[in-house]
């Protein structure tokens, strides 16, 4: 598929087998996330959501994924 790549890469401390564009919001779409509510981590480093499109994802990368829910 022209575009996408197969990573392996642990998400929340599980695998998953990404198959994307190897950025950011493609895989946050891959969990139905939203971006505008989530905070990551990339190998234990923090992302900034501005930089988003153009982190690439590599083979291996450990991603953190955090949501905020708000409530009462």
């Amino acid at each position: 598929i022209e575009g996408k790549i197969m990573l392996n890469l642990t998400v929340n401390g599980k695998p998953h087998e990404h198959c994307g564009d190897s950025t950011i919001p493609a895989l946050l779409t891959e969990f139905g996330a939203n971006s505008a509510h989530t905070a990551l981590t990339v190998n234990g480093e923090l992302v900034v959501s501005k930089d988003w499109e153009n982190h690439r994802l590599r083979d291996g990368d450990a991603v953190e994924v955090l949501t905020f829910v708000g409530g009462g």
